[in-house]
């Protein structure tokens, strides 16, 4: 059975953490300002605009998740990003984590019980996701979630330990020997 939330709830969900302008100002070399981006901006995967120094903005996706697995005890306990393999499943539209068209530099997760985060760059993260995401379902399996608006309709993600998505790019960027160039 799928989880249901509203694209409303999930978005006022992901506008309602005060500490992400302070993360984001924090962590993201050059950063000056923080600004919650427009509603518009949404559908195109900006929750908020990054001012930098060098006076561009860089557009950063929040994935705000309630519960912190990594916190609770044995057998619950798990690290992991929920990344999305398809959007809208019905309509096999590909989720935001393969969609090398969105408009994002940087995803950043907060769990909101623990306050803890994880900063990634997303093209280098849709990347990796794009030639692992089939691996990542196969070994990892998947959830749905429905939301009841527009007639109704279910996206689907995989979740992946956080330490398997930072290998796997490392894995992919970092220069490692061995690897075609």
């Amino acid at each position: 059975m799928a989880i249901e939330y509203s694209f409303a709830d999930r978005l006022q969900f992901s506008k309602a953490a005060p500490i992400v302008p302070e993360i984001l100002l924090r962590e993201i070399p050059g950063a000056v300002a923080v600004h919650a981006a427009d509603k518009s901006n949404d559908r195109l995967g900006t929750d908020y605009w990054v001012e930098h120094a060098r006076g561009t903005h860089l557009s950063v996706d929040v994935k705000l998740r309630t519960a912190d697995y990594a916190a609770k005890p044995e057998p619950d306990r798990a690290d992991d990003l929920a990344l999305e393999t398809w959007s809208v499943v019905e309509k096999q539209k590909i989720g935001w984590t393969r969609d090398a068209s969105k408009r994002m530099d940087y995803v950043l997760w907060l769990w909101r019980d623990t306050h803890r985060w994880c900063l990634l760059p997303f093209p280098m993260l849709c990347q990796v996701f794009q030639e692992k995401w089939r691996d990542w379902t196969a070994c990892y399996g998947t959830s749905q979630q429905r939301t009841p608006q527009f007639g109704g309709y279910h996206s689907e993600c995989v979740f992946v330990p956080r330490d398997v998505v930072w290998t796997e790019i490392y894995r992919r960027y970092g220069g490692n020997p061995g690897r075609d160039s």
